[in-house]
């Protein structure tokens, strides 16, 4: 076949002209570096520019399998099963842009979006409604899917003004929609007939998003009963739903043609985007059954006034990859929960945080404290105050960032809290002559005392969640483990120590005595199977000495920030020297324990059911379960490895299985 025979079919045909000329003389002008942007065309736009050869770059190409679908009309009869499969298909479409697909690769694909106007039953041609099919009646279009696609807009609305704090303004009021959609229920139970076999699955379908229209407009902390009697209906509607497989439509079904997924062809944008392929409509149940599950959470963890139990909550959702992945909206839902319009839990001054900081932590309110400094004649504490309650705040919200923003968080974080104990501690210092003068006993010392200890207790255990987070976004290669576990070992000791020195003033019958013997026996256990892993991943360690010093500051530059210059010592600061020394001592003595350790994990950890529940609230079961799960991988590795470091390279690290627990802290072991 000769070029000039092919160019009918060859995209843009062969007769190219060279324009390298035109560019040249436009550019003559422009110094080297200079750039012209378009208007609109921002960073993000520069940074996406695409590779020649992409296969974005042929996004808006029509082939011709999609010919076909440029002659979408909106006002095509379907059959009902053929509505509810758009209806269907539409909430997948939904719930993948809560994963985090963008609009133009999932909302906007649902052509019916671009076509409300289209089919709005007070403009339909009368001719339309003249030749109607009675097995596809025009309603099912105008009416039924109409109201549908406006709830699933409405839906999408309510979600992002969540997200942008209500800075959005839109034209339809949720009542409209909702009324909206109760004459398409109404619709369906009067007007189509009995008979009809879809009539029930159509008539959930609007049930469902009608409850899921009232479920985004009301937030679930506001007003407990009310918003679970709704997730009850809503959950009930779902199940019905799915109870019934609605079949794929036939190759040539209108149905079929509801969805390009080629949308942004047709979109403006400067830069194209791959299409995306929907999950099958299971998925997309599951999705939603998930985010039902959020809103129930978020209704269980309002009911509770305990920052420990919200610490607590947070902790276990952001370690394990299944509740770490929820939805930005509902993410948003527990931060907004736990402080909106200047309330804690919508209820409480952000004092309330410092006195519960102290009661949950020290066992003591925090008026005891400010009437020791009062009576000593100190200075007030409202500086320490404000700055306390800030971080408070932002740490407990911080649970719900996601993954990769979490850790950059508590990682900055930390000299804030480094910044709070050197103040702490200086105050301290200058409050102690005050306090020998005018004090009773050793008890008013101990109360000040306790402030600092307090404040590092709680910058200990964010470096312990720094240093965890690394395994769970897979961030050390096989070379930097044993350093973490090691660095692990060192801060739980320094963590030990400070409870040992609190449980002198927290008073026996506090709650926070039951959490302190809790989490002394928890971390007790947890240093032995961090020991454990250090020692087991210690031989191997086969970078240059060079190699592993630039990683180490790479990897640690949160804890030598400039700013520490000016403030204490910080107390378990990463050490790659001691480490080094430690490591250089244990290689040597070939009688080094290591099945020892994992056995004390595993006996520790199974022994924490028969403990106080401590301030976990709820969460006592959920805490006890993450126990048993490690308690188990400690027994795995107890039975894998030898009695002492000898022979550790004989064992086959193949088997390790690091996705054993979703937040990849230890590894399981095979013995297959």
């Amino acid at each position: 076949m000769s070029l000039q025979q092919s160019s009918s079919w060859l995209p843009g045909g062969d007769d190219f002209v060279d324009v390298s000329d035109t560019f040249l003389d436009a550019a003559q002008d422009m110094e080297l570096g200079d750039v012209i942007l378009t208007e609109d065309f921002t960073l993000y736009d520069a940074m996406s520019a695409l590779e020649i050869g992409d296969p974005r770059m042929d996004s808006g190409l029509i082939l011709d399998d999609d010919a076909e679908r440029l002659v979408f009309s909106p006002l095509t009869p379907l059959l009902p099963e053929e509505v509810c499969y758009v209806l269907d298909r539409a909430i997948a479409c939904e719930m993948e842009w809560h994963a985090g697909y963008t609009l133009p690769q999932t909302i906007y694909t649902c052509l019916y979006v671009h076509h409300l106007t289209d089919i709005n039953p007070e403009v339909i041609p009368r001719q339309e409604l003249l030749q109607q099919d009675p097995a596809r009646p025009v309603e099912l279009v105008t009416v039924v899917i109409r109201a549908a696609i406006m709830g699933f807009l409405k839906c999408c609305d309510l979600v992002w003004r969540e997200l942008s704090k209500g800075r959005l303004h839109d034209a339809h009021p949720v009542g409209t929609v909702l009324s909206q959609l109760e004459d398409a229920k109404n619709w369906i139970q009067f007007l189509l007939p009995e008979s009809s076999p879809w009539r029930s699955a159509l008539l959930d379908r609007i049930s469902l998003r009608i409850d899921m229209l009232n479920l985004f407009r009301h937030h679930p902390s506001k007003d407990r009963e009310q918003f679970l009697v709704l997730l009850f209906s809503a959950s009930q509607c779902l199940q019905k739903v799915r109870s019934v497989l609605t079949p794929e439509p036939a190759p040539y079904s209108p149905a079929n043609f509801a969805f390009d997924p080629r949308i942004t062809r047709k979109l403006n944008s400067f830069m194209p985007l791959r299409p995306h392929r929907l999950p099958p409509q299971d998925h997309a149940w599951d999705a939603l059954a998930d985010m039902f599950g959020g809103f129930a959470q978020v209704c269980k963890v309002s009911a509770v006034a305990s920052l420990s139990a919200w610490k607590i909550s947070g902790d276990l959702c952001a370690s394990f990859a299944r509740h770490s992945q929820k939805p930005p909206f509902i993410r948003a839902l527990f931060q907004s929960a736990f402080f909106t319009n200047q309330r804690v839990l919508d209820v409480y001054p952000l004092r309330w945080l410092i006195d519960r900081f102290f009661v949950e932590t020290v066992g003591i309110e925090y008026n005891t404290f400010s009437a020791v400094t009062d009576l000593a004649g100190a200075p007030p504490l409202l500086n320490i105050e404000r700055k306390l309650s800030r971080m408070l705040l932002s740490h407990i919200q911080a649970a719900w960032f996601n993954p990769p923003r979490r850790r950059r968080f508590l990682a900055r974080s930390l000299l804030e809290w480094q910044e709070l104990y050197h103040v702490t501690s200086m105050t301290r210092e200058n409050w102690g002559p005050l306090v020998d003068v005018t004090s009773q006993g050793d008890k008013e010392r101990l109360l000040i005392d306790a402030i600092p200890k307090a404040i590092l207790l709680w910058r200990l255990s964010i470096i312990e969640e720094v240093l965890l987070s690394g395994f769970q976004l897979e961030l050390y290669v096989k070379d930097e483990k044993s350093f973490v576990y090691w660095e692990l070992s060192q801060v739980i000791h320094e963590h030990l120590s400070i409870l040992d020195s609190l449980g002198r003033v927290i008073p026996k019958d506090a709650g926070a005595s039951g959490e302190l013997i809790f989490t002394r026996s928890h971390l007790t256990s947890f240093q032995s199977l961090c020991t454990g892993m250090y020692l087991l991943m210690l031989p191997a360690l086969h970078h240059p000495a060079e190699r592993l010093a630039l990683n180490f500051v790479r990897r640690y530059k949160w804890a030598f920030r400039p700013e520490y210059k000016n403030l204490r010592p910080q107390v378990a600061i990463p050490d790659l020297s001691s480490f080094a020394s430690a490591s250089v001592e244990i290689l040597k003595d070939k009688r080094q324990p290591l099945r020892l350790h994992f056995e004390r994990a595993r006996d520790g950890l199974a022994k924490l059911d028969g403990l106080p529940a401590g301030l976990a609230g709820p969460w006592h079961e959920d805490r006890l379960r993450v126990a048993r799960s490690l308690s188990a991988i400690a027994g795995e590795l107890a039975l894998a490895v030898p009695a002492t470091i000898v022979g550790v390279n004989d064992l086959d690290t193949a088997k390790f299985d690091w996705a054993r627990l979703p937040c990849r802290w230890f590894p399981g072991f095979s013995a297959s």
